[in-house]
């Protein structure tokens, strides 16, 4: 995991699994395909982005996470666009991807290993919900469910959080 950029982020308060923290702005290309709602050709299609098919042709290196994000409407998914690339952002080619900025702000995260199952993430969802309540937080956006293990990374060794920003003093 270490080879790989991740935006940068300051951990403002820590308690077992779950953190608060503080994300700069940082852009994501971003997978939204309302023909595909589970993001079934999302990676494939993101991958197909990084690996030179965009308008610049450029070849774009591999960052962490990978997120996606559900919201009543659709699933989407996102890559982190590396640092050297926010004054001139490679513009996709596909139609489904765009680039947008992640806007700074503090966000509620619990960290989880293992292999990421539907069951797991609305546990981790639900548990995420209860410390920001009883933390007395307020929600501001969708949860996003963040990878940053490849597919060949063995269970016990991979890294998912759930986040969600918040409102914060």
């Amino acid at each position: 995991m270490g080879k790989y950029e991740t935006p940068d982020y300051e951990v403002l308060e820590k308690e077992d699994s779950f953190e608060l923290r503080k994300y700069g702005q940082f852009y994501i290309v971003e997978y939204d395909n309302r023909a595909d709602p589970d993001v079934d050709r999302g990676f494939r299609t993101l991958f197909k982005y990084i690996s030179s098919e965009n308008k610049d042709n450029e070849k774009i290196s591999m960052t962490v996470p990978v997120i996606q994000e559900e919201t009543d409407e659709n699933r989407k998914m996102a890559f982190v666009v590396p640092e050297k690339y926010w004054g001139q952002v490679p513009e996709p080619t596909d139609s489904n991807l765009k680039v947008e900025q992640f806007d700074e702000g503090v966000f509620a995260v619990i960290q989880f290993s293992g292999k990421r199952s539907r069951t797991k993430e609305i546990s981790m969802k639900e548990k995420l919900d209860k410390w920001i309540t009883d933390k007395g937080l307020e929600k501001q956006s969708a949860f996003m469910v963040a990878s940053y293990s490849g597919p060949f990374t063995l269970p016990p060794f991979r890294r998912n959080e759930v986040w969600v920003r918040v409102q914060y003093k």
